[in-house]
């Protein structure tokens, strides 16, 4: 009897480790930034990093400038300063890049 009682509470805590869900937000996704000409860049990113980190990174990778590109997801700019997390994307979402457009008089 007395082996039984201490098997109980480990078993409680690995049960309990268990049912927590919170490690999904740590985990990596897969994100494809695609270009206008359809060419795609594959990012593995934590649903919590910053876009900032992921247009730098693109922009490094195709020798652009940041302020040379609009980044959008679902039609709506991305804003650096967001997560994938905050606009609900899921693994192998698709950012649209394409160029800054000036003009018009």
């Amino acid at each position: 009897m007395s082996e039984d009682a201490p098997a109980d509470p480990v078993q409680g805590a690995e049960a309990t480790n268990e049912t927590q869900p919170k490690v999904e937000k740590g985990e990596p996704i897969n994100v494809v930034v695609k270009d206008q000409h359809g060419i795609e860049l594959h990012f593995k990113v934590r649903k919590t990093t910053k876009f900032d980190k992921i247009m730098k990174a693109y922009c490094d990778k195709k020798s652009f400038q940041l302020n040379q590109l609009r980044f959008l997801y679902d039609g709506e700019r991305l804003k650096p300063d967001q997560s994938p997390e905050e606009v609900e994307m899921e693994d192998g979402d698709v950012i649209d890049c394409v160029m800054q457009q000036i003009g018009g008089h």
